[in-house]
């Protein structure tokens, strides 16, 4: 019973980390648009990297 218990738990903890996942990368994806729309090349570089390590992590996940 407790076994069930204790895996219902890292069911909602992968839930919610993947949740969080999703909307910091809504949140890169807005943000690479602006520094396009304003040519900061510097700043897209940077936001795609950490955008990219974001999908890796989304991906382990199985989303």
């Amino acid at each position: 019973m407790e076994s069930k218990n204790i895996s219902n738990m890292v069911v909602d903890i992968r839930k919610t980390h993947y949740s969080n996942l999703k909307q910091q990368q809504y949140a890169l994806n807005m943000q690479i648009r602006l520094a396009m729309q304003t040519y900061d090349v510097d700043m897209k570089i940077r936001l795609e990297k950490e955008l990219e390590e974001i999908n890796e992590e989304i991906r382990y996940l199985g989303g």
